[in-house]
């Protein structure tokens, strides 16, 4: 293997086979309010059907106590 300076990996940060990565349209602000909205939906009736347990304002976990 060859050894390459400093100014020729310059340009070759991301390695060999790697092109510029693609630029994607950012996601609209109602697709993610409303994944929101369904992630909290989701977790308030897991929880009222006792699957999840809340153990903080932000962590849950699975209900030891049922059998899956």
């Amino acid at each position: 293997m060859r050894k390459m300076t400093l100014d020729e990996r310059a340009g070759r940060i991301r390695g060999p086979g790697h092109a510029r990565a693609v630029r994607r349209r950012p996601t609209p602000r109602w697709k993610i309010r409303d994944s929101i909205i369904y992630i909290r939906r989701r977790d308030r009736w897991l929880e009222e059907q006792g699957i999840l347990v809340r153990l903080g304002p932000r962590r849950y976990r699975l209900n030891p106590e049922i059998k899956r």
